[in-house]
Formats: structure tokens, sequence, C-alpha cells
């Protein structure tokens, strides 16, 4: 949410984590790949989260402290996201599907984990929870609230 220019790491972790949750809720209404491209607007949005995650983590990739901590696969997210940014008519949607249904949560622990190696987001999360109250979102700021 917040701008790019100087931004500390640990305010990328908190898109990332922010983004999984978003993609949670719009897709919680969908059983199948099909359904779920079939809705724009759920789509949409959810591949808009998913460019911001590889985005985030292309970013923190960056990060030499991240990066020695960070599970090789997550490269493999930063060119996914190059893929559907560059290839947006040709996104596959079982592959989004798949990355949904099990990898997401993989994602969210191996960041969850990262975090417990000594990277106090607390501030990252204040200053997104102040965001999205001018948002007045409240699944979001709930959400950021219990990672405190």
């Amino acid at each position: 949410m917040s701008k790019k220019a100087n931004r500390d790491i640990e305010l990328f972790i908190v898109d990332t984590l922010v983004s999984i949750q978003k993609i949670k809720e719009y897709t919680k209404i969908f059983s199948n790949a099909q359904d779920f491209q079939h809705s724009n607007l759920h789509w949409d949005a959810t591949i808009r989260q998913l460019e911001i995650i590889g985005e985030a983590l292309n970013n923190l990739l960056d990060d030499e402290k991240f990066n020695s901590l960070a599970p090789k696969y997550f490269r493999k997210i930063v060119n996914f996201r190059n893929t559907i940014v560059h290839g947006y008519f040709g996104i596959d949607e079982d592959e989004v599907w798949d990355i949904i249904i099990s990898k997401l949560g993989i994602l969210e622990i191996d960041i969850n984990t990262i975090i417990q190696k000594d990277i106090d987001i607390s501030d990252a999360i204040n200053s997104e929870i102040f965001e999205y109250k001018k948002l007045n979102d409240s699944n979001i700021i709930n959400y950021l609230t219990s990672l405190l």
C-alpha cells in the first residue's frame, strides 16, 4: 500500500501477507478454476494480488538478509509474476488455481518463518493499518491487527 520509494523490507513483507489474505478472501467462494476464471472481478483482483506478491518478493530478494533466509522457490514466484504481467492473455486458470489452493499457504508459512528469524514487522504493520483505515477496510485492518 505504501509508496515504493525508500521502502523497508518489512513493508514488502506486509504487502505479501496482505496480498495472500486478499486472495483468500477473493477466492473463498469458488470450488474450481473455471468458475473462478469466469468471475472477471475476482479473477482480475486475484491476478493483481499475485503480481504484487511477485513484485514484493523481487524487492525482498534484493535484500541480502532476506535472500539468505528465503527458500529458492521465491524466485519462481517472481518469474510467475513476470509471466502474468507480460502474458495476461495466456494465463492458465488451472495453474493459477493450483497456486491458490496448494501453494499460497506454503508461502504464508515460509514468510512467517522468515519473520520469526529476527525481522520485526510491527512498525510496518502499524503503518499499513493507518493506510487501510483511510480506506475503511476492516477486513485487512483486522487481519493486520492479528499479526501484532
